[in-house]
């Protein structure tokens, strides 16, 4: 924002000064006034007032239903070509995945049956997987519409504010409708090379339903030069897995959201950019504001707070991507190629492609777990120590979630639980103090415990950023 002392406009009497007068087209001088006594420009009136509000409603969608229209803008976005899948392929992948839930019933209890297993296309995947990314970011969307109409309504010009008193629901609106481009863009580009329903980490898709991409899969399978039949099989039991894990701890869940949740209280407008594009905007295109202001509102400051919740939320992703990681890895033994698509996959989850790094450009976020390794290292050691019950024991209680301290020390993660963990223990006890870990400096100090596992939570806070930049 800039120092109203150094005679200078903030960004927001910059737009609509442009738009309705000062300094605007045809204002000759910024000091003349026309004869209603408002500075010269694009003349005020209701009738002018009303086509500009409309043209603006009619490009940012207001009215349409947000969902439909991120769907649309979503398939619109699906990089071409996008097969139809062959009945070959729907074929192997109903034996991939059945071959899958066999192996994986022998290296865990968790059921992996009964699924509705299918091959998808690029535009099948983002319509059927739409509803649980709106569900995971909608903590950002009304955040993000809340910082919005604030600003708007503290920044906008003293004599424009009669003029749009009331317009804060079409902000409001026209702001749900952007982000529905936003989450729209950034799936339909994230569709080009995600192999799975549930690659990202996310319960995108109800429990019994179990996808692969096809058109992936098999150019992930050529990038690797290994048969596409076992990467098939190898994917259908990451799905199966994965599935499983979310429907024995339905909680996570709840972790995933409260991550994200907190993430976007701290979401801001960033002023400075769309002081940046205010000298580029040309009033009478109004279609080139409702880009700017996309482009502008959508990349918000990251805060400290900010960075804590989206560690807690890599960290988070990390220990379930390494659970999965070990138990298949184990189930799929009989895989000549499993170690060359296993560290392919690790490849994958670790460094962000260019569909990810457009997913997170546009909606702030990222889905790269950097420390599956070392979970991956943790719940190998408790399958060495103490078998597969050992290592799927860590999902029956929010206590037993491995936290930044375990991923820097897996061997001693049995003794600190050991030292943490009481039959008097309830969910909403261990819910409590993983929510409030990494909410501050203190970290967990709100929770209610007494078993001293508030020290290991402020302890994993204060030691989260420096851990998670080393790997």
């Amino acid at each position: 924002m800039t120092d109203d002392n150094n005679n200078e406009q903030n960004p927001f009497e910059q737009i609509f000064g442009m738009l309705f007068g000062a300094n605007g087209p045809g204002s000759g001088q910024g000091d003349d006034k026309n004869s209603s006594g408002m500075p010269q420009g694009f003349p005020i009136d209701p009738a002018m007032m009303s086509t500009i509000m409309s043209q603006m409603q009619g490009l940012f969608g207001q009215g349409a239903d947000p969902q439909a229209q991120a769907v649309s803008i979503a398939q619109k976005a699906v990089p071409t070509p996008d097969p139809s899948v062959s009945e070959d392929a729907e074929r192997a992948t109903t034996d991939a995945f059945r071959l899958a839930e066999l192996w994986l019933a022998e290296a865990t209890d968790f059921s992996v049956a009964n699924r509705n297993a299918r091959p998808l296309r690029r535009a099948d995947w983002v319509k059927e997987t739409m509803p649980g990314w709106q569900k995971f970011v909608l903590p950002i969307k009304e955040n993000m519409s809340s910082a919005l109409t604030d600003t708007l309504e503290s920044q906008v010009p003293a004599e424009m504010k009669g003029i749009l008193a009331g317009a804060s629901s079409m902000f409001g609106s026209m702001s749900d409708s952007m982000f529905a481009m936003q989450i729209g863009q950034a799936v339909g580009a994230l569709s080009e090379s995600v192999l799975t329903g549930t690659e990202v980490g996310l319960p995108l898709l109800p429990h019994d339903t179990a996808v692969v991409v096809e058109q992936n899969v098999e150019t992930f399978a050529s990038e690797i030069d290994v048969d596409v039949s076992e990467v098939r099989i190898y994917l259908a039991a990451q799905e199966l897995a994965h599935l499983a894990l979310f429907e024995r701890a339905p909680w996570l869940s709840a972790q995933v959201e409260t991550a994200l949740t907190r993430y976007a209280q701290g979401l801001k407008v960033d002023t400075s950019q769309i002081e940046d594009m205010a000298s580029n905007i040309d009033p009478s295109n109004i279609s080139d504001l409702s880009d700017n202001i996309r482009q502008g509102l959508f990349n918000p400051p990251t805060t400290d707070d900010q960075k804590k919740a989206l560690t807690s939320l890599e960290n988070l992703l990390a220990v379930i991507a390494g659970w999965v990681d070990v138990v298949v890895y184990e189930s799929c033994k009989h895989l000549p190629g499993r170690d060359q698509i296993r560290e392919a996959l690790r490849r994958r989850r670790a460094t962000a492609g260019p569909a990810e790094k457009t997913f997170s450009t546009l909606v702030g976020l990222q889905f790269n777990p950097r420390r599956l390794r070392d979970a991956a290292a943790l719940f190998g050691y408790l399958e060495t120590q103490g078998g597969a019950e050992a290592r799927d024991q860590v999902f029956s209680h929010p206590d037993l979630l491995p936290t930044t301290q375990d991923l820097d020390d897996p061997l001693g993660y049995s003794e600190r639980r050991q030292a943490e963990w009481t039959n008097e223990s309830s969910i909403d006890e261990a819910l409590s103090r993983i929510l409030a870990e990494g909410l501050d400096g203190a970290g967990g100090s709100d929770a209610e415990s007494t078993d001293g596992s508030e020290d290991s939570a402020s302890d994993d806070t204060e030691s989260t950023d420096d851990s998670s930049d080393d790997r």
